[in-house]
């Protein structure tokens, strides 16, 4: 008995270590910085050179919580509106060494797969695999009810609407970023093991200037 407590005890203990590494907490979104939106406004472009450095945590966490993250915690509002605040949207993180989804409400960064699967990101267009980050925003229709063309115009406007805050946020704090609907479909709702509800809109490679010394 004595035995099997404590065989117990450790494979708790073993699969809640294994479930906390799946798990990346990120540096609280800062709260002043960058330029204004006047100036993010003129300085907005669209770029396809990036520096090989990885984002640092505070940069990702940053420019994660421009796109979708919890801005008002008492009332479960986000920096980006959603239709009916249905908050639709799941943001996915490509990088070198996995892929992850962004739990705006926590903060952190979930493992969905180890490894580097940034080419279904960029599928036809070599340049997108060299920016460190790319950013997947992905619908799921299942929270209206229905796939209408009413709902389908809906989670396209919010999927733009996440996609160019990144896009201001990138240019106001000089990082770089393109808008693109190009990547592989379906190669990536077999690996995000998406439902036929969830589709991937659109996607932002994201990164620093090739001139950066950050």
């Amino acid at each position: 008995m004595k035995n099997r407590l404590t065989f117990a005890l450790m494979a708790t203990f073993f699969c809640s270590t294994i479930a906390m590494a799946q798990v990346q907490k990120l540096p609280a979104p800062a709260k002043s910085g960058g330029k204004s939106i006047i100036e993010a406004l003129w300085n907005r472009s669209s770029g396809t050179e990036f520096s090989d450095k990885m984002l640092n945590d505070q940069d990702l966490s940053n420019l994660l919580f421009a796109a979708i993250g919890v801005n008002r915690p008492s009332e479960n509002k986000l920096t980006s509106p959603t239709a009916r605040n249905l908050q639709e949207i799941r943001l996915f993180v490509f990088t070198e060494k996995g892929v992850f989804e962004y739990l705006n409400k926590e903060n952190s960064l979930k493992l969905f797969a180890k490894g580097d699967y940034r080419a279904l990101i960029a599928d036809r267009q070599e340049w997108v695999k060299s920016a460190p980050v790319s950013l997947l925003i992905v619908a799921d229709e299942s929270k209206f009810g229905s796939s209408d063309i009413r709902v389908k115009v809906a989670v396209g406007n919010d999927a733009g609407i996440v996609s160019e805050n990144v896009n201001l946020f990138c240019a106001g704090t000089g990082l770089v970023t393109r808008t693109r609907m190009t990547m592989d479909v379906p190669a990536i709702k077999k690996l995000l093991n998406l439902s036929e509800s969830e589709t991937p809109l659109l996607n932002n490679p994201v990164g620093y200037p090739v001139t950066s010394k950050k």
